[in-house]
């Protein structure tokens, strides 16, 4: 669970929202607020699935899959960060 804390004029503006019915609750509106937010700048998916990826949180795969790259584009992306690939040596090649 995460908290937040709303400035009270937007908060205002979040329940008026609500009382429409547009959204049943606050944690709906901020769920949708992100999904939003994270299709409209792919930069934060891609910057979110770089640091999931170096602090071993997540496969290359599941890196690409978050920034919606393709494989070959997210482990360029990893080497280009400096970012060394983990699993099998492969002995200067990949």
């Amino acid at each position: 669970m995460v908290s937040i804390t709303i400035p009270k004029k937007l908060s205002e503006e979040i329940d008026a929202i609500i009382s429409t019915g547009y959204y049943d609750n606050r944690s709906e509106f901020i769920r949708e607020a992100i999904r939003t937010l994270m299709a409209k700048k792919p930069e934060i998916r891609l910057v979110a699935a770089v640091e999931l990826y170096r602090n071993k949180n997540i496969t290359i795969s599941r890196a690409a899959e978050i920034a919606g790259l393709p494989f070959d584009r997210m482990k360029e992306i990893l080497q280009e960060e400096g970012i060394l690939r983990r699993g099998k040596a492969t002995h200067g090649k990949d």
